[in-house]
């Protein structure tokens, strides 16, 4: 993990305006792959239950979008 975070710093000090950019997409590609995941989740048959056990959700009213049936 050490080489990756290193490699990462060396990239970022010799590519300073193009880092940026490139980062923000790996994050964003993050969230779009944790959101499917969910999606695809909740149209299981107990992919309510396992999606409310994972992020530990006591109100499962205040989550329509996460848990819609």
């Amino acid at each position: 993990m050490s080489e990756e975070i290193d490699r990462w710093i060396k990239f970022m000090k010799e590519h300073p305006k193009e880092w940026k950019k490139i980062h923000s997409q790996f994050i964003n590609a993050q969230f779009d792959k944790s959101h499917m995941f969910i999606e695809r989740l909740s149209k299981t048959e107990s992919g309510r239950k396992k999606i409310i056990a994972a992020y530990k959700i006591r109100n499962v009213n205040g989550y329509p979008r996460i848990l819609k049936r």
